[in-house]
């Protein structure tokens, strides 16, 4: 896994083969194919590795908000500023997330609770919940990947926050009001409660 998630940000992923990946590591080749029946199967596992170690960061620093709205903000801004501090990183997630089914899988359990939760709040209006979903990521995906190729943009956590909720149905004054609260730990005032208005 670690060799993988090291090779993917700087090959393309046509390139890669199972024994590249052995290589790297420094194993013999059948080691890997012991676990992997194909490169396809190392991205998947790589792509859900690093889907699900963000998502579980994002839900710790998160759990004591009610607001789907505002558990989704945090979620966008989390993998934005992972996308600023570590490029590598990201450029693996954007490289296998067209081919990790399970990726996505990941990333939609814990998109699914927030929108919900939004939509009953009355924050959120969408008329398809799986398309709502894949809007979200691949809008947050294409942020991420705008901020790694292109380099720093002042405030871009905030801005992607805040067009994500906005395509969702969050008015402009209320989506900026939410993009802009301090992250939890973040800041001095915690003031983490739902958002009026």
């Amino acid at each position: 896994m670690d060799a993988a998630l090291r090779l993917c940000p700087h090959a393309g992923v046509g390139d890669l083969a199972l024994n590249t990946f052995a290589d790297e590591a420094g194993v013999p080749n059948g080691t890997v194919d012991n676990d992997f029946r194909s490169r396809e199967q190392v991205l998947e596992a790589v792509g859900l590795e690093l889907a699900v170690q963000l998502s579980e960061q994002t839900l710790t620093v998160s759990e004591a908000v009610d607001s789907g709205a505002e558990r989704l903000s945090i979620a966008v801004r989390t993998f934005m500023n992972k996308a600023r501090t570590d490029p590598d990183w990201t450029r693996a997630l954007i490289t296998v997330v067209r081919y990790a089914e399970g990726m996505r899988s990941a990333l939609a359990t814990y998109l699914r609770a927030d929108l919900q939760a939004g939509r009953r709040q009355g924050d959120f209006h969408y008329a398809h919940e799986e398309m709502a979903m894949s809007m979200a990521i691949s809008a947050t995906l294409g942020a991420m990947s705008l901020l790694v190729e292109d380099g720093e943009v002042e405030h871009a956590d905030r801005i992607a926050a805040e067009m994500v909720l906005q395509a969702l149905g969050v008015s402009p004054e209320k989506a900026g009001r939410i993009a802009g609260l301090p992250l939890p730990g973040e800041g001095v005032s915690r003031g983490w409660r739902s958002v009026g208005g």
